[in-house]
């Protein structure tokens, strides 16, 4: 007889590098240096759906990013991550935090061998990890709440008198008045997985924001979605805590390599969040399904992107009852996240960001027309304009495919 009823199981597995392993200084002119101290570890955690009996993996790594280049081969890197499980069902996402190594291919850190040992070193743990999930696997239940976090984020990029577009942090403090800019997301979406007996497996935290808190600090860090975990696995109560970034590309916080105890304040304050269960609310887990598409993506010339493979769209979505969880690639802004959202057939819908190969950021046709750093061109910003189009059709074309399904 055939299993209709959602299991999940979660391992995590410590992922923090070398010190030698170093950060991003620059992404205009490609340059890294090595670490001083490790601030916080970097952990990789794995949540493993099976519905039947198919498999699911949803991969959160804290990391800046990953991409075919920084791996030496995306399809070749997630072949190796399950023996038992398609490559195409196991979803990567990174967490974002500017405090792990430069692993997307901006500077020539991925040709050094301490790296490409690390890199090796992140595949055999994110195994262990998917490996141990499934052996943990168990009926569950799924609540989510949605509920917002004022005072943490703002719509990063500002028209100067001039007609200029500058980043938020180079006007700090922020004026009061710039939070009340638009377009910018503070929803805040938790997930609870809990067993049949009501113990906690896992808790899924989704918020829009760049961890730049800690940025250029030469210290490994988990930055504030790691803090969050660690203010949510110390209470106790909500199993492993996993956090999952939107389309936060042009969502800054507004202090900006500034130190931990920003970071610190940012996570607890969402660890807060999570703990309130706002409008809390069961989701069908009878109901379970998943689609993945790839898409080739165009590469602007003179941006400094030379391999095509660094440009394939890997979407994926997941459809739990009348919940769809999006996961996007790169660095999507806001207002795509909206559209898509609008468009979407689901009563519910979560939309992450920093999914599987990192294919740089996706400005809107209006961000290229003002410019400013996330249009770049250069290898942080090297898709084609009229990306985030094509991202945004082949999203809710993935969307009704499944709601349909």
């Amino acid at each position: 007889m055939r299993q209709s009823k959602l299991m999940t199981g979660v391992s995590v597995r410590d992922i923090t590098p070398p010190l030698e392993v170093g950060l991003l200084t620059s992404s205009v002119k490609g340059t890294y240096k090595p670490f001083e101290s490790v601030s916080s570890p970097l952990n990789a955690k794995a949540l493993v759906f099976r519905f039947n009996d198919e498999y699911v993996v949803i991969v959160s790594l804290d990391l800046l990013n990953l991409n075919d280049t920084g791996v030496g081969g995306w399809r070749e890197f997630k072949k190796g991550l399950s023996d038992a499980i398609a490559p195409e069902r196991i979803i990567i996402c990174c967490t974002h935090t500017h405090c792990a190594p430069e692993s997307g291919g901006a500077s020539n850190l991925y040709l050094t061998d301490s790296y490409k040992i690390w890199i090796a070193y992140i595949r055999s743990q994110i195994k262990d990890a998917i490996n141990e999930a499934v052996a943990n696997i168990k009926p569950c239940n799924l609540k989510i709440s949605a509920s917002r976090l004022d005072g943490f984020s703002l719509q990063r990029r500002i028209k100067t008198p001039e007609g200029n577009i500058i980043m938020s942090d180079s006007i700090q403090p922020i004026a009061p008045e710039l939070f009340d800019r638009e377009p910018v997301d503070r929803r805040v979406n938790t997930l609870y997985f809990r067993d049949m007996d009501e113990n906690a497996i896992a808790t899924i935290v989704h918020a829009i924001c760049h961890p730049v808190h800690e940025m250029c600090i030469p210290k490994v860090s988990s930055e504030f979605p790691g803090e969050m975990c660690l203010t949510l696995d110390t209470l106790g109560g909500y199993g492993t805590s996993v956090f999952l970034n939107g389309a936060a590309g042009n969502t800054n916080p507004p202090t900006v390599s500034v130190g931990k105890e920003y970071a610190r304040k940012h996570g607890q304050a969402l660890a807060n969040v999570a703990m309130e269960k706002s409008g809390l609310h069961d989701i069908d887990t009878s109901v379970f399904d998943f689609v993945h598409i790839e898409k080739q993506l165009a590469i602007r010339p003179g941006t400094g992107r030379e391999s095509r493979k660094d440009a394939i769209a890997r979407i994926n979505a997941i459809k739990i009852g009348s919940l769809a969880l999006l996961f996007l690639p790169g660095e999507p802004f806001i207002e795509t996240a909206f559209d898509i959202e609008k468009a979407s057939p689901f009563e519910h819908i979560i939309i992450m960001g920093f999914s599987e190969n990192n294919i740089g950021y996706i400005p809107t046709a209006t961000a290229f027309e003002e410019g400013g750093y996330e249009a770049g061109p250069g290898k942080w910003s090297f898709l084609e304009k009229g990306s985030d189009q094509i991202v945004f059709n082949e999203a809710v074309r993935l969307l009704n495919k499944l709601y349909n399904k």
